[in-house]
């Protein structure tokens, strides 16, 4: 079974959801074969995520015992059972955001004419969203959707005098903009990391249409508004203040999860800033992240990203506050996904101990690094050759260098980072040559490294031949 939809699909639910589905499955409304059930069962027992697969004939000897084995028959149990979970799910989703859940059931009795019940209910979900503290787009989308059902019941009993058509529109206008602009904002975003263009559409006009018609006033609209504006303008430091005061301000209008992404994006300014030289953003954006732990915002269900933790000890590194950095990664290794945070934490340390020059430590460290992860193998490589380079072991360099090559050449990656890494082995390599005193052939060497566009460590290569 190891790879079919139904493992995979079985695997990745929790204890709370398998539980439900016991119930799910046994109730005839859902399922009235028992061989789904009986499949069901075997898998609850014999499935997680530490387990391997089950053997299918395993499998089909415990639903049947008295037969001979059917590899057609199991696969019709299993995309049974497997149709029958993606029910519980699609419940399960409908039924999470309780206001869109309880305007279905308006629709219902609408429909069923119900008008008593219909009444009761829609003030009911009135009194739900204006209850709570959420002002975003799925907040406007609701009520978009709150006074369409109400045009659609008045227009029904036929009183149009009635009829909230402009509370539609406008609902479905903020609705709109706010999640143009948060697209937006992510594109933006990701074409600065991954220097890719992209064609942003109507944007130039929402923009204009946003600043001409006071929606400024919507923080759903106003935090992506300025979050896109410093992304798009980096030479005007106001926009990227205006959007820090307007997510510090307005976080209680967000979900956790959307919080998050806008803390990130604060952060990837600063990383972007940073790239071009304007150093002082380390510890805006340190401060950032403090500033999201302090509030376990940058968590999601209590674990950290690897990749929050490592940018976190960057900035760190970058302001030259080990010690806190040091206790951060300490702090904080346990809250990694289990599956990285071993090699996570090794690596991160060892970056930071490099950076404080104690390379019997940090060489230490990489010693334990174990990692699947490409990228994260790679960058640990080259903390070691530029151990090698410091210390100057330059027969044990040589030979870490030719490994690097062969694992960029043997490897799967990226062709930006394959190109940037092997740009580094070659010109080390060109700086390891230069003869003593050629000042001409050092001149070439720096200038070819600065033109070159795809390089890691560029900085690094190029203090060597100062």
């Amino acid at each position: 079974m190891n790879k079919s939809r139904l493992h995979e699909l079985f695997s990745a639910l929790d204890a709370e959801d398998r539980k439900a589905l016991k119930k799910w499955v046994r109730s005839p409304f859902f399922n009235q074969r028992d061989h789904v059930v009986a499949l069901f069962d075997y898998l609850a027992l014999r499935t997680s995520k530490a387990k391997p697969a089950p053997d299918r004939r395993d499998v089909f000897q415990y639903i049947w015992p008295d037969l001979p084995f059917d590899d057609h028959k199991l696969r019709l149990s299993m995309s049974l059972l497997s149709k029958c979970i993606e029910q519980y799910l699609l419940w399960k989703q409908v039924n999470k955001e309780e206001t869109s859940a309880k305007l279905k059931i308006c629709e219902a009795y609408r429909e069923l004419g119900l008008n008593r019940h219909y009444e009761r209910l829609i003030k009911e979900t009135s009194q739900l969203m204006e209850a709570q503290d959420l002002r975003d787009a799925s907040y406007f989308q609701n009520r978009h959707a709150y006074f369409l059902e109400q045009y659609h019941f008045t227009a029904q009993q036929n009183r149009m005098e009635g009829i909230p058509l402009e509370d539609v529109q406008n609902n479905l206008d903020i609705a709109y903009l706010a999640t143009k602009l948060k697209q937006s904002c992510s594109m933006l975003s990701h074409q600065a990391i991954y220097r890719k263009e992209y064609s942003f559409g109507m944007l130039p006009e929402v923009l204009e249409y946003i600043e001409q018609n006071n929606y400024l006033e919507h923080p759903a609209i106003s935090v992506y508004y300025y979050a896109y504006k410093a992304l798009g303008h980096d030479a005007h430091e106001t926009y990227f203040d205006t959007f820090k005061a307007a997510l510090v301000a307005h976080q209680k209008h967000f979900k956790p999860a959307e919080v998050r992404d806008l803390f990130l994006l604060a952060t990837n300014y600063c990383i972007q800033q940073l790239n071009r030289g304007f150093m002082h953003y380390a510890q805006i954006g340190l401060d950032i992240y403090k500033e999201g732990l302090k509030s376990k915002i940058l968590l999601n269900n209590g674990v950290i990203s690897n990749f929050t933790y490592s940018n976190i000890v960057a900035k760190a590194i970058v302001c030259k506050d080990f010690d806190w950095a040091v206790q951060f990664a300490e702090s904080y290794k346990t809250l990694l996904e289990p599956q990285h945070q071993q090699d996570t934490f090794f690596y991160n340390m060892a970056w930071l101990k490099y950076e404080q020059q104690e390379y019997d430590a940090a060489l230490s460290h990489l010693n334990q690094v174990n990692v699947s992860d490409l990228l994260l193998n790679i960058a640990a490589k080259t903390i070691a050759m530029k151990i090698y380079y410091e210390l100057e072991s330059f027969d044990l360099l040589h030979s870490h260098l030719e490994a690097m090559r062969t694992f960029l050449h043997r490897k799967k990656m990226m062709a930006y980072h394959k190109e940037s890494y092997a740009n580094t082995i070659k010109y080390l390599k060109k700086i390891l040559d230069l003869p003593p005193g050629d000042k001409a052939r050092r001149a070439q060497v720096r200038q070819q490294i600065t033109d070159v566009k795809a390089i890691a460590e560029r900085k690094w290569l190029l203090r060597q031949l100062s």
